[in-house]
């Protein structure tokens, strides 16, 4: 068994390095989906800033191309709208004949920030998007478009929700929402479960925050990558455990060391048996014994 030990080691440290690697690398994609976030968030503020300067009559054709104007500048905004307060009036390329009434927002903050998610609406009908109002406009923004980030793993899902309601409003095609929802209350920033491993990062800026998993596979895949630097290292010095091992056992039995103990112990005994020349029946030397082996004789 101690021999198995640095064997043992290496195998444990490298499962350490792996769940730090694999951590590692869900952050790091997490840090660049909340950047996008803030990115897209950044590029919605500038356009309703810019369209709040229009001072004509709303939703006539000048004021329809000037929010057009904006949003060609804007890569993430697919349309803007202007609206008073739940009752959304106009695009930049539609006017319904009577305002289309938005049912309630799912995130709201004071003084008139209001956010809709996932909403399919005559203005971009058949698509899901969200809704981002401030005052009178709307910013549409399709929901991949706040965190899809290129990456090499297939497997990867993710989807990032505001943590004053715990609703998504950007998931990936290979997330589950129903399966995500009951994890954001977890107390590990990073865990494993239903073989996927799950890391969660929150926005330093806003109140969002991402969770992001990938499937064991990538885990095992830096598992085995830091067991080919550490297991021959463990193999090693294992040998040299083995080879100490047995030299310290080959000398421990050897009759010098047998000996040295039984004298440190006083588990020898002296034993004398005279010599004699039988021919004059005299005592001619004594042989001398230890525990039945022959030390000296004369």
């Amino acid at each position: 068994m101690v021999v198995l030990l640095p064997v043992m080691l290496a195998l444990w440290f490298a499962h350490i390095r792996a769940v730090s690697e694999t951590r590692n690398q869900l952050h790091s994609f997490a840090e660049l989906a909340l950047e996008k976030t803030e990115l897209v968030v950044q590029q919605v503020e500038l356009a309703r800033d810019a369209i709040q300067q229009y001072q004509g009559k709303a939703c006539t054709p000048a004021h329809q191309k000037r929010m057009q104007d904006i949003i060609r500048g804007r890569l993430y905004i697919s349309e803007l709208i202007y609206a008073q307060d739940d009752h959304f009036l106009c695009s930049t390329v539609m006017a319904p004949a009577s305002p289309y009434i938005i049912p309630a927002a799912d995130y709201k903050r004071e003084p008139d920030v209001s956010i809709y998610y996932y909403r399919d609406t005559p203005f971009f009908a058949g698509y899901k998007m969200t809704y981002m109002q401030r005052g009178h406009y709307v910013a549409v923004i399709n929901p991949l478009s706040y965190s899809e980030v290129m990456s090499d793993d297939p497997t990867l899902a993710w989807g990032v929700y505001d943590t004053v309601t715990n609703s998504f409003f950007s998931v990936s095609e290979q997330a589950n929402v129903e399966q995500l929802l009951p994890l954001l209350h977890r107390d590990e920033s990073t865990f494993q479960q239903n073989n996927r491993f799950y890391t969660i990062a929150y926005s330093e800026k806003r109140p969002i925050a991402i969770i992001v998993s990938t499937d064991n596979a990538r885990f095992y895949q830096n598992l085995y990558y830091q067991a080919t630097l550490t297991l021959p290292l463990g193999i090693i010095c294992s040998i040299i455990v083995l080879l100490m091992w047995s030299r310290t056992r080959e000398e421990y039995h050897s009759p010098r060391r047998l000996l040295q103990r039984a004298i440190d112990k006083r588990q020898l005994r002296l034993y004398y048996q005279p010599i004699i020349d039988i021919q004059n029946e005299k005592c001619v030397g004594r042989r001398r014994y230890c525990a039945g082996l022959v030390l000296k004789g004369r």
